[in-house]
């Protein structure tokens, strides 16, 4: 195609043509961002977040993955928004504006997206900001001092440590310190036990994880996500760690051992129940919540 070449009236249809596709283009873009969203497909590349994979794998800035995620989270479950943003009514720097304010309005609601998207329609964004400039009103709740928690040592051991002391000539210290160390072995060897023969309470059908097994397999992922993706090989997410029934679902039998039990980050916990049961069981579930 050379431009250049064309005549005023073949130009400017041509131009009107490319800016249709150019809009559709972005509303199909988006469209594949949200179903990736929805299968959290994403987690697949080891990514915490579609902006994190719209960056390493789309080769988007942080800026317009930025722009695009929170249009799509913005169209979800409104097909009026889907249509503004589809026609061009609504640019993507609109509808960061428009998320923006509802995430401080207290109405976090379809209906309230709507009215807020019907205000700001075809608007230039320097309207968008001035109509939505305004905060909301909300109630405004007091910060909460920040508690940190201390050792409280109660009458009794001070008293006990004391007679050790007087019995013994040893610090108070030691005394608590081998008194610690034996506690400790003796709540190993328990565990031991209790992994090659659980007791009948640990055996019943039951969502409690005891805490040994917890520690076991915390020890085991050396406290990181164990998922391995065939794409980007294992997680290396530390944060925000769950337990997931891996191998056989909890629903579908699944026990509470080593072997069926995995530590996985939240997003790969999520990755695995969609795998396990569709995403439209997750859109239940996140409806419900």
């Amino acid at each position: 195609m050379n431009i250049e070449k064309m005549s005023d009236d073949k130009l400017l249809k041509s131009v009107l043509l490319e800016v249709k596709k150019e809009k559709d283009q972005l509303h199909i873009v988006l469209l594949h961002l949200k179903e990736i969203y929805r299968r959290r497909l994403f987690t697949e590349y080891n990514c915490r977040t579609l902006n994190e994979y719209c960056v390493k794998e789309l080769g988007y800035t942080r800026g317009e993955a930025y722009y695009r995620v929170t249009a799509m989270k913005l169209m979800a479950n409104s097909s009026l928004i889907e249509k503004a943003i589809q026609k061009g009514e609504l640019s993507l720097t609109a509808a960061v504006v428009a998320s923006d304010y509802l995430t401080k309005h207290p109405d976090k609601s379809v209906i309230k997206k709507e009215e807020v998207i019907s205000k700001i329609a075809r608007m230039p964004i320097s309207k968008v900001k001035e109509i939505l400039s305004r905060p909301p009103s909300g109630p405004k709740y007091p910060p909460k001092n920040e508690v940190f928690p201390k050792l409280k040592v109660s009458k009794r051991v001070l008293e006990l440590l004391s007679q050790l002391q007087d019995l013994t000539g040893e610090d108070q210290t030691k005394l608590l310190e081998v008194s610690l160390e034996n506690k400790l072995k003796q709540v190993k060897k328990c565990e031991s036990k209790a992994i090659q023969k659980p007791s009948p309470t640990q055996s019943a059908r039951s969502r409690y994880i005891p805490q040994v097994i917890k520690r076991k397999i915390r020890s085991r992922a050396n406290y990181t996500c164990e998922h391995v993706s065939m794409r980007r090989g294992r997680c290396t997410e530390s944060k925000n760690l769950e337990f997931d029934h891996h191998i056989i679902p909890y629903s579908k039998g699944g026990k509470n051992t080593l072997e069926n039990l995995r530590l996985v980050c939240k997003n790969h916990n999520t990755r695995q129940f969609v795998l396990d049961f569709g995403p439209k069981s997750l859109e239940k579930i996140t409806r419900k919540s």
